[in-house]
């Protein structure tokens, strides 16, 4: 049988610098969109027409109608509301997790909430490719509120694992705080690990904090006996979590964690907010030395809050990642900041939002045009706000103000299939070069990384379908490449 794939020839060039703006501006034109005042959102292709469409929930203005609403895109940004989805109706404080967990190369999906009895639920639900949704009573995950939930291949054999925290309820109804762990067979089967290290929060992230190919994690949020903590925890490749001690991250409560490369040196850097143990809110950055130590990074510029969100993201297409602020400052006041990295951690406040609070961010390119836009939920809390529990669609317009180009150097092809990939990825190298390799995400995490490709190589990308950035480079030039999984 002939086998045939697409062949995409880089020809690596040296770097231009770009100076870009940042911009996002409200599409004033999504009015479809439910309120959702104690909610969340996030984007996923549900449908498998290489789109990001929307899932939003939470309660109304009125707190009177908690509804989980799944919303297709058109491929311009435009969402239309998908009736009949069998999805869970009644929701609040909900968190919302796509992945592939069966390996059929669609997006099935996690919300995790409390309905209008109220009742904790963990409803998962497969997807049958076509954006058609079946609930899944068998998986053992906790029923919970107010918490995260993470996918991510924790042992290595290229199936998503789940992490999730949060509040759930003991037998009586009370609440209690809890972090559980959960590995999946291949095909969807998931199994509680009864032994892990992890105390409880209401927050996590996973990154590879030494680059050693595995996925460690960080988890803060209050914990049973009333105190606040974020905590790191070390893995060694397949799913055995240790406590990492000494850490110099501030304990948080009513907290969000982003991971990743903020200065480009590659390795995964944390950035935290929340209210600590004094309570006093804080926004901070820890910078990775490579080996998984961390260090505060002194004097950056984000507005300490709480109730609300951290994000990196590269907005500009400079690929460095920038940041996006929004919470709780105190009192009346609320915040929702953008803020351009500059390069060496040099951040500049460029745009503010809608100020939100209680508030989730769901992040990615939503009208095909190669840069990441953005959709923002919570309570705008500032007078005058109009329709303050609204959630809000913000597209990227991306603008190139100077270019200065470096004078032309060496030139070295590589050859890079197929694309679009089902995960094994094929490099050649024309030169017998030393080249680097770093795969990105959307919302910019490094999903793999090597820095000493050998000339001919193929690589295992256990990452869900999607679009990918490659960024390869030698020591004469740096280019970057869209890559597709399938």
């Amino acid at each position: 049988m002939r086998k045939f794939f697409l062949q995409l020839v880089l020809t690596l060039v040296s770097v231009a610098s770009i100076a870009q703006n940042i911009d996002l501006q409200e599409d004033t034109t999504a009015s479809n969109l439910y309120d959702s005042r104690q909610g969340s959102c996030a984007l996923g292709d549900i449908d498998n027409d290489g789109d990001l469409d929307l899932i939003i929930t939470g309660p109304d203005a009125g707190l009177a109608n908690r509804k989980t609403t799944l919303y297709s895109n058109d491929g311009q940004g435009n969402f239309t509301e998908i009736i009949g989805t069998g999805l869970s109706i009644w929701s609040e404080f909900s968190d919302i997790a796509f992945a592939d967990v069966d390996g059929d190369s669609d997006q099935d999906l996690l919300i995790t909430g409390r309905d209008g009895s109220p009742n904790f639920y963990a409803n998962f639900y497969l997807n049958d490719g076509s954006g058609n949704f079946t609930l899944d009573p068998s998986v053992p995950f906790e029923p919970s509120i107010e918490g995260d939930v993470e996918f991510e291949d924790v042992d290595n054999d290229g199936d998503p694992d789940l992490f999730m925290c949060g509040y759930a309820e003991d037998g009586s109804g009370s609440p209690f705080l809890f972090s559980k762990l959960y590995l999946n067979s291949g095909s969807g089967v998931f199994t509680e690990v009864t032994s892990t290290p992890f105390i409880e929060g209401t927050s996590a992230a996973f990154l590879d904090m030494d680059n050693d190919n595995d996925m460690d994690l960080v988890v803060s949020g209050s914990t049973n006996n009333n105190g606040v903590m974020t905590t790191l925890y070390v893995n060694d490749g397949t799913g055995n979590f240790s406590l990492v001690n000494n850490t110099p991250f501030t304990g948080v409560q009513s907290c969000d964690i982003s991971t990743g490369d903020s200065d480009g040196d590659g390795d995964a850097d944390i950035l935290l907010n929340g209210m600590d143990s004094s309570f006093q809110n804080i926004c901070e950055l820890y910078l990775n030395d490579g080996t998984g130590s961390f260090s505060l990074l002194i004097g950056t510029p984000f507005l300490a809050t709480q109730l609300g969100t951290v994000d990196f993201a590269d907005f500009d297409n400079d690929n460095d990642l920038d940041v996006f602020v929004t919470g709780s400052l105190g009192g009346q006041d609320v915040a929702a900041h953008i803020y351009e990295n500059q390069g060496n951690n040099n951040f500049n406040l460029v745009g503010t939002l809608v100020q939100v609070y209680n508030s989730t961010t769901a992040i990615g390119d939503i009208d095909g045009d190669n840069d990441l836009d953005m959709i923002v939920t919570g309570i705008g809390n500032l007078p005058g706000t109009p329709d303050p529990f609204k959630p809000r669609v913000y597209k990227n317009i991306l603008t190139t103000t100077s270019i200065e180009m470096a004078p032309e150097e060496a030139h070295d092809n590589i050859l890079l299939y197929p694309n679009p990939s089902t995960g094994i990825i094929n490099i050649e190298l024309e030169n017998p070069i030393t080249t680097s390799i770093k795969i990105y995400n959307t919302i910019g995490k490094i999903v793999f990384s090597d820095d000493n490709l050998k000339p001919n190589s193929s690589i295992q990308l256990h990452q869900s379908p999607g679009l990918y950035l490659v960024v390869l480079k030698t020591s004469n030039s740096t280019a970057t490449s869209k890559l597709i999984l399938k």
